[in-house]
């Protein structure tokens, strides 16, 4: 239940700060539109990518050794020591790359003498000081999901997203009232950006305030490469995962396409959180249990569970009234992208219900088996998009290909996805006898039953108001646990946990707890 409610915590957090960031994203794309939404995602897409340098599994070490119950002083030392390495090493590269890009050309074609597309100078270097910001701060955030401690992620998340989304809208009325040039409230977003992670910054650290830092040594040097370097590859293709879509996008297309891919994909975060949340509190729990050589199979199995029971009738529902949803909650500037929402819904339903596998993986000390499978989807992924996304490639000779654009990038992330899903269970089965569930097949039945009904309902009616969009959402997802309750697959049980879940009383006196305790 602990465990339970660290998780929920983190999720309706991270939710939190998806509704405020997409209220935020209502006024920039109403008052800004879609091409600056594009330059500025673009821009932190193409400084992102560089981050994957500044990874290399080491943060998924420390929040292994941390949940272990080593010496929390020299843990924090040494990812600390490995984390500002990494952010030089990555400097230097991404200003190597920068270099090569624009500097005139000397010789042999070499500085290449190209200008920068879809983005300024400026605004690449706003992005590069919030992401050295983001990397420092990392070290607090993983040192306190090591200690499954989500509050203390969670409260400055939530406090320094709403003052950046303040300063969203701020700048959106700003330029729609000709006070600031189109030009210059994109750089103003980049600035609010940087604003709300030090905000973030500064009351994580005060609760980091008390935590031991000690001088590393090669033992925990050498304990955490072990752990980091199997990991290692898998981490730097995550990272451009995370990234590559909008890259490809961008190069290949305009940045109002990237704007379009970009715009949707943030409604995808209400799904996508859970991921996050079972990333953050789960691993530290499973890892635990696994040290001291407890069962960790009702954990996962639960888990997978309780995430498909909520995150099936959302995605459902997503995917119905996508048109809907995006003309409500952004703006009709968007309803080109209604494809790519609901592509990327279904990817972030798989990528949810995956992450308990790979959790199990991870925490039962085989981080090396993640990381294959990690490598080979992201390169399915990369390969797909290369495919799917321009109309062609001359360089590499490839005309007539399919010019789908973000839609062939949210194609090929569902389908690297499911092919993930399928390697990362056939694994758990191999190495840890943990077999699919039948009744998580049985929920994806009842998710595609219920979709049908509120397809025929969506025909049928008009929407045109938020609570009517809500309202019709909420039918879908009541109708959804009726039919499982139908079958016994949701029970009193079921019930009674989600109840204590998500106890108000409860949850505000371990927030409580959590917050005073100093370490």
């Amino acid at each position: 239940m602990a465990t339970s409610r660290k998780i929920a915590l983190l999720f309706g957090a991270e939710n939190i700060n998806a509704i405020i960031g997409w209220i935020a994203l209502l006024f920039v794309a109403r008052k800004m539109g879609a091409e600056a939404i594009g330059e500025f995602s673009y821009a932190m897409s193409l400084v992102g990518g560089f981050t994957f340098l500044a990874f290399f599994g080491f943060r998924m070490a420390h929040v292994k050794r941390v949940s272990e119950g080593l010496d929390l002083g020299k843990c924090i030392g040494t990812f600390l020591s490995i984390r500002l390495f990494l952010i030089s090493v990555m400097l230097t590269v991404f200003a190597l790359f920068y270099w090569l890009w624009t500097a005139p050309e000397i010789r042999y074609g070499l500085p290449l003498g190209k200008d920068l597309y879809d983005t300024t100078e400026t605004v690449l270097l706003l992005v590069l000081v919030y992401y050295i910001i983001f990397l420092l701060l990392g070290v607090v955030k993983a040192t306190f999901s090591g200690l499954e401690q989500s509050a203390k992620v969670a409260i400055p998340n939530v406090v320094g997203t709403t003052i950046r989304s303040i300063l969203f809208i701020y700048t959106a009325f700003q330029v729609s009232s000709g006070n600031i040039l189109p030009e210059q409230g994109v750089l103003w977003l980049a600035i609010s950006q940087i604003i709300g992670i030090v905000i973030i910054s500064l009351m994580s650290l005060w609760y980091f305030r008390d935590y031991p830092i000690s001088k590393p040594n090669k033992e925990f040097f050498n304990s955490y490469k072990s752990f980091a370097l199997p990991v290692a590859a898998a981490s730097i293709f995550g990272v451009l995962r995370q990234h590559i879509d909008k890259i490809l996008v961008g190069i290949f297309w305009t940045a109002t396409d990237v704007g379009l891919y970009f715009g949707v994909q943030r409604i995808t975060l209400f799904i996508g959180t859970m991921a996050l949340a079972i990333e953050e509190m789960l691993l530290p729990s499973v890892s635990k249990k696994h040290a001291n050589e407890k069962g960790i199979k009702s954990s996962i199995y639960d888990a997978e569970r309780y995430v498909a029971m909520v995150c099936i009738p959302i995605v459902a529902m997503t995917i119905i009234w996508s048109s809907e949803i995006i003309e409500v909650f952004i703006s009709r500037e968007f309803i080109p992208a209604v494809r790519i929402l609901q592509f990327l819904a279904l990817a972030a339903l798989v990528k949810v219900v995956n992450r308990p596998w790979s959790v199990a993986l991870r925490g039962s000390d085989r981080p090396d088996l993640t990381s294959i499978i990690n490598i080979f989807s992201s390169c399915l992924n990369i390969l797909l998009m290369l495919i799917l996304v321009p109309k062609q490639i001359p360089q590499l000779g490839l005309e007539d290909l399919p010019g789908m654009g973000g839609e062939g990038a949210a194609l090929a992330l569902l389908i690297s996805e499911i092919v993930l899903g399928i390697s990362l269970r056939v694994l758990c089965y191999s190495s840890l006898n943990l077999k699919p569930q039948f009744e998580f097949f049985m929920q994806l039945v009842f998710g595609l039953i219920i979709g049908l009904i509120m397809w025929q309902v969506q025909d049928a009616i008009i929407i045109e108001r938020w609570y009517e969009l809500f309202l019709f959402s909420a039918l879908g997802g009541f109708l959804y646990i009726f039919l499982l309750a139908a079958v016994g697959i949701f029970s009193r049980d079921d019930f009674i946990f989600f109840s204590n879940v998500m106890n108000p009383k409860a949850m505000t006196s371990y927030v409580g707890d959590e917050l005073m305790r100093k370490k």
